[in-house]
């Protein structure tokens, strides 16, 4: 009898582990693989003659919180036009590139910029990525895909570089199953080092000439706002996300690059 009870309870907790190694092998995979390739879908918005402009990302595209500041700068250079936004807080660019395909009723969903037919649309994307470890290829994919759907639609993507943020300080912050979960996951995306951003940076710049895509955006070179976290007083709120003033100052070097290219014959 006892010995039965043993082998039962074996079998429970040989069971529990199996459930246990499933759910975490799914959510392993669902973590770090790359988003299928979804397909583009019809819209029949009319073709908008005034400067419109699409932002879209993370955080950072959330609550409208670039628009007034690049409303003002693009006004004061003379150009009539209107900001859009759509953000997802906390999410990496797999989300934000999945939720270009997200139905319009759906929260999150930045297909409502496409339908609008902005002119330019500005992708703040992939601290994330860098802070999660997920790997310069997940980040450079899912980027190029972005570009890809919003160049399927005629608008010109302008891509923000990845911050020279604070990638060790931020994981130091954090709880420690995710520190060292990310710790671990750096060890496979970029050989044990935490400050991955200029490996990130250095793996986009390649893809995006491998897809000869360089000349179809405007890139966005985020070190003319600030080239270190920690050397650049007051434009970090945090280790990883901007303060008002340092979203005031990327929002004039995004103004200056739009009226070369506005300006441009």
């Amino acid at each position: 009898m006892f010995k039965r009870a043993k082998i039962k309870k074996g079998t429970i907790a040989l069971g529990l582990t199996a459930v246990l190694l499933i759910l975490f092998s799914w959510y392993l995979i669902n973590r770090f693989s790359h988003a299928k390739v979804l397909e583009y879908y019809p819209i029949h918005s009319k073709a908008d003659t005034s400067l419109t402009i699409g932002i879209i990302g993370a955080s950072s595209a959330a609550g409208q919180q670039f628009d007034g500041f690049l409303h003002k700068e693009l006004s004061e250079k003379g150009f009539e036009n209107r900001i859009i936004s759509s953000g997802h807080p906390g999410v990496p660019t797999k989300m934000i590139y999945q939720n270009l395909f997200r139905e319009s009723n759906k929260e999150h969903s930045s297909k409502p910029i496409i339908e609008s037919n902005p002119r330019y649309c500005i992708v703040i994307g992939g601290i994330n990525d860098a802070v999660s470890q997920l790997g310069s290829n997940y980040y450079a994919f899912h980027i190029t895909q972005i570009i890809k759907t919003l160049l399927h639609y005629n608008i010109k993507p302008v891509i923000v570089s990845l911050p020279n943020a604070g990638i060790k300080e931020a994981n130091s912050k954090m709880n420690f199953f995710n520190r060292y979960m990310n710790i671990a996951a750096s060890y496979f995306n970029n050989n044990g080092e935490l400050d991955n951003v200029m490996a990130y940076r250095t793996r986009l710049e390649k893809k995006l000439a491998e897809e000869q895509l360089k000349d179809s955006i405007i890139m966005i070179d985020f070190d003319l706002v600030c080239a270190a976290y920690g050397k650049c007083p007051g434009v970090f709120a945090d280790p990883i996300h901007l303060s008002s003033k340092g979203k005031e100052m990327l929002c004039r070097v995004i103004a200056d690059k739009l009226a070369t290219d506005i300006r441009r014959p």
